[in-house]
């Protein structure tokens, strides 16, 4: 006759798959830090508007005619990269997402120190090239940093998106870049940006949190984002 004696129960009585479901979600989202700050880069090319729009959005242009390239546009300033991230500040690309209707390649330049501080830029890396343009998002694990070129952050860097349509029509479509910039020790960010009108491209110096510009120059309205005040997604 079999032994009869009390086991001790532990756990809560089912399997625990928390880590699993977490670690294989899509999307991990975004949990920003006091000294971080959300960088949003892209383009959309369509001729579903008119063009200029009213009010004008920077990021959206016409189609892009075979073989040219295009350099995508900073969503907070209406400001084509390269983009310059200063000496003291880390700079580390989180999620890419594109979809195109064309064959695309997709070009990282980087120059340190930045060409604003006497750098080249070079090419650092393909993030992709797409055939027929398939869409893709990509929340990835090795990433394009700063870090593994300068971990002390003594230099300025800049950072360049090329995008260039290898298919034979005029492209649409649209892409995406984020990123996430961190201050090492140095002091806060910066409470004003330079913005760029879509139609006479005057730079214009607003609020950080500006996003509806009329124009000193021309006098046009234009759209730009604010990423100042996210602290996640």
């Amino acid at each position: 006759m079999a032994e009869i004696f009390p086991v001790e129960t532990r756990g809560v009585g089912k399997p625990d798959y928390s880590r699993e479901v977490s670690a294989g979600r899509e999307r991990a989202g975004i949990s920003l830090k006091y000294n971080q700050q959300l960088l949003a880069w892209g383009l959309c090319w369509t001729d579903m508007v008119g063009y200029p729009q009213d009010p004008a959005v920077p990021w959206v242009k016409p189609r892009l005619v075979p073989g040219a390239p295009a350099h995508l546009i900073d969503f907070a300033t209406g400001v084509a990269v390269p983009y310059v991230t200063p000496a003291g500040y880390t700079f580390t690309m989180v999620q890419k997402d594109w979809t195109f209707n064309e064959d695309v390649e997709l070009w990282l330049y980087g120059s340190t120190p930045s060409e604003a501080d006497g750098g080249s830029l070079v090419l650092i890396a393909c993030p992709g090239i797409s055939p027929s343009g398939d869409n893709v998002y990509v929340n990835p694990v090795y990433t394009y940093t700063s870090l593994t070129l300068d971990p002390t952050s003594a230099y300025s860097h800049s950072w360049d998106v090329v995008v260039v349509n290898k298919g034979v029509g005029d492209m649409e479509g649209g892409i995406v870049f984020a990123a996430i910039m961190e201050a090492v020790g140095t002091s806060p960010f910066p409470d004003t940006k330079q913005c760029r009108c879509p139609l006479c491209h005057h730079l214009q110096t607003v609020k950080v949190g500006t996003t509806i510009i009329v124009c000193a120059n021309c006098g046009e309205t234009y759209y730009v984002q604010d990423f100042s005040k996210i602290r996640g997604l």
